[in-house]
């Protein structure tokens, strides 16, 4: 199971392992991929089991051709399971050329990946037992089989039992018993302590090489990664200027891969990204933000179009309260959530976006707006008033002096001051800030603003600790409890603190509740202690918007939908596949 993060920079959005909750959609909609839009904005929501990747068989695309794309942060570890490595640009990169042992449709079905896995199964209710088979004849680049060991390499070093391991998160399978060869050395059998709802989300393979050693985990694969085994593999990294291109891997064992080449290229101002998708350099480019929207926009229907769908993925501020930091009072928390105009913080960014009209802000922590089981429990949390915000910090014994841009919010002498941090370059930050820092003025409360470098914003501050607040995203996935060690008091992606006993206690109930709808009454209880704690302000649920060649077939704006990367390519005929 993979939970990512994402920075958002504005042209490129970016991850930490995956996860973000996004449910497993039950939602009826029209299915399917929506055709490219011309990019006019409003229109109706768009249903969460639609993308739009103009779909094609691949009989219909030709071969070769090179797919240049962009991030905004070179990876700071290529090990998606250590904590600095789970995140999306990394992870983008590397699901070209490492095992993912499930894929996901439209609509949120989780099944065997037909690429790596013969099945994954449960062969016992009580107790829970899951069996993984893999396919035959499957070798890591560095030669040595992928089969059981793989597997087992996975929950022996993901349950957290060996602290000096930096993983991204032991969900799930710190619920795991014992893990057991099957009837053949392609077999694992998994038995858990208890039932566990997402148990296809724990399947996984890693290397020898990689399991090793805590070393080898941590640091091993800084520099690139070591083994790979997937249709492409790794042409070249060039750390200096911050391009990795990826080529068709001989020893592949599955369908050729279409594409020639593909060239990731970390690019961490989004005006240059965008300029160089309008130059003809990018053949395609996420566009999230209005400053690099407003650039390609020209472009779309003279060949280029503009895909979107509305995905499990949304963007936040998250706030630390670990003791002795300024947020660590609940009350504070809960002012500022009274005293930010969420509305005003999208409208900042998203104004000129082609999102629906009246787009409301995302009222629940754990499902998106278009997903079944989607209610608002943020009561008054939610809501924009700051006479309440004040009221809040002068019940809990601040008091506030001066008035207007003089007005300071203080305890014992100690005037409450905050620091907002932030990836350097980001178009989104840069939008929000002078929002909320006005807003907080508004209350007493003074933010200080501190850019970082995008490739440590992560690694150097948020997962530190480093910061007050910081916004960016969560990418989802259609696993309830991907997003766990987010929300639980010692969860490895608690960057900010906060949690406490009663809400753990029900989101281990709802990690082992098999029946859905009493799982989505528990996962709605679990949001509305989450909108009490205060810890992360839900914004809005963040749309795909893909700005690409018109030609690029099985790409785009993907929804729940996992990318195959042996069906992406150029449609035949394209002037892409000359030269």
């Amino acid at each position: 199971m993979r939970v990512t993060r994402r920075s958002i920079l504005g042209a490129t959005a970016l991850t930490v392992s995956m996860t973000a909750l996004a449910a497993c959609s039950q939602d009826p909609g029209t299915g399917g991929s929506g055709g490219a839009s011309d990019g006019g904005g409003g229109g109706e929501q768009i249903a969460s089991d639609q993308n739009d990747i103009n779909p094609k068989e691949r009989e219909e695309i030709g071969e070769g051709g090179v797919l240049r794309l962009a991030n905004n942060a070179f990876p700071a570890n290529w090990n998606t399971f250590h904590s600095d490595g789970n995140e999306r640009n990394t992870t983008d990169m590397m699901d070209t050329m490492y095992p993912v042992l499930y894929q996901y449709s439209a609509a949120g079905e989780v099944t065997p990946n037909p690429h790596y896995a013969k099945r994954i199964e449960l062969t016992s209710e009580d107790p829970q037992v899951m069996e993984i088979e893999l396919n035959e004849g499957m070798t890591w680049s560095d030669g040595t089989p992928i089969d059981y060991k793989s597997i087992e390499n996975v929950f022996k070093v993901m349950d957290g039992s060996q602290e000096e391991y930096a993983i991204a998160s032991s969900v799930g399978y710190d619920q795991v018993e014992k893990v057991e060869q099957g009837d053949s050395d392609l077999i694992a059998v998994v038995t858990f302590k208890e039932k566990y709802a997402d148990w296809i989300g724990l399947a996984a393979v890693m290397p020898d090489s990689l399991a090793e050693s805590a070393e080898a985990f941590n640091a091993g694969w800084q520099a690139e990664p070591l083994v790979t085994a997937g249709p492409f593999k790794v042409g070249k990294i060039d750390a200096a200027n911050k391009t990795v291109l990826v080529e068709p891997d001989e020893n592949w064992w599955g369908d050729k891969p279409l594409l020639e080449q593909v060239l990731f290229t970390t690019i961490e101002d989004p005006a240059a990204t965008a300029t160089s998708f309008q130059n003809g350099q990018l053949d395609v480019i996420e566009t999230t933000v209005p400053a690099t929207y407003s650039v390609v926009e020209p472009l779309i229907g003279n060949g280029a179009v503009l895909r979107q769908a509305a995905g499990p993925n949304w963007t936040h501020i998250t706030l630390n309260g670990a003791e002795g930091r300024p947020l660590a009072d609940q009350a504070v928390r809960q002012a500022m959530f009274r005293a930010i105009n969420r509305e005003d913080v999208f409208l900042s960014v998203n104004s000129t976006m082609p999102y629906p009209e009246n787009t409301e802000p995302l009222n629940n922590h754990l499902l998106m707006t278009n997903q079944e089981g989607y209610q608002e429990n943020s009561g008054d949390l939610g809501s924009y008033d700051p006479e309440a915000a004040k009221k809040l910090l002068e019940d809990a014994g601040y008091t506030l002096e001066g008035e207007g841009e003089s007005l300071v919010a203080s305890k014992d002498g100690t005037p409450i001051e905050i620091t907002y941090v932030y990836n350097d370059g980001s178009k989104t930050n840069e939008a929000v800030v002078p929002v909320v820092q006005e807003q907080l003025k508004a209350v007493g409360i003074t933010m200080k603003v501190q850019k970082v470098p995008p490739t440590d914003l992560f690694s150097k501050y948020v997962i530190p600790g480093e910061f007050d607040l910081t916004l960016f995203g969560w990418v989802g996935n259609p696993f309830l409890s991907s997003g766990d060690s987010i929300w639980k008091s010692e969860g490895e992606q608690n960057f900010g603190k906060i949690g406490d006993p009663d809400t753990d206690k029900l989101i281990d109930q709802a990690a082992v509740e098999t029946d859905h709808a009493a799982r989505l009454e528990l996962i709605n209880q679990i949001d509305a202690n989450l909108w009490e704690l205060a810890g992360t302000i839900p914004l809005w649920q963040s749309y795909d918007f893909f700005v690409q060649n018109e030609d690029l077939a099985n790409y785009g704006a993907w929804g729940f939908q996992s990318k195959d990367w042996t069906k992406i390519g150029y449609v035949t005929g394209s002037a892409k596949l000359e030269g």
